[in-house]
């Protein structure tokens, strides 16, 4: 065991893992297309799960851009905590509560990183 690292946080990062993954290739809906999740946090009793979002792209994140990123996401929560119950195999999958990254900075530096990574290529 991990007592500085409590299991709420290892969790946590596996959610945030595995939902960025099924945003990418799992999920169709096309508001949900420029969503980056970008970091999740748990109750100590793993039942909720707020999952904190951002988009990035054209709009870089206004109002209307980010509430319907937040509306895709709710659209397809039952979907995407059905699949995290079965890939993360937890006895109790968190109930999914979606919020948005109220750090302007954010959105700038997740461009900057995007562009940079499209360079590489």
């Amino acid at each position: 065991m991990h007592p500085s690292y409590p299991r709420s946080a290892r969790v946590a990062e596996l959610i945030q893992s595995e939902l960025a993954r099924m945003l990418l290739r799992d999920v169709k809906d096309p508001r949900v297309k420029d969503v980056m999740i970008t970091r999740v946090e748990l109750t100590d009793d793993l039942r909720e799960a707020s999952v904190f979002f951002s988009r990035y792209g054209e709009g870089r994140g206004s109002e209307a851009e980010v509430e319907e990123g937040r509306e895709g996401l709710e659209r397809a929560s039952g979907f995407l905590q059905g699949r995290l119950g079965k890939r993360l195999r937890l006895k109790r999958t968190p109930r999914l509560v979606f919020r948005a990254e109220r750090n302007p900075g954010e959105s700038d530096r997740i461009e900057q990183l995007l562009s940079e990574l499209g360079g590489e290529r």
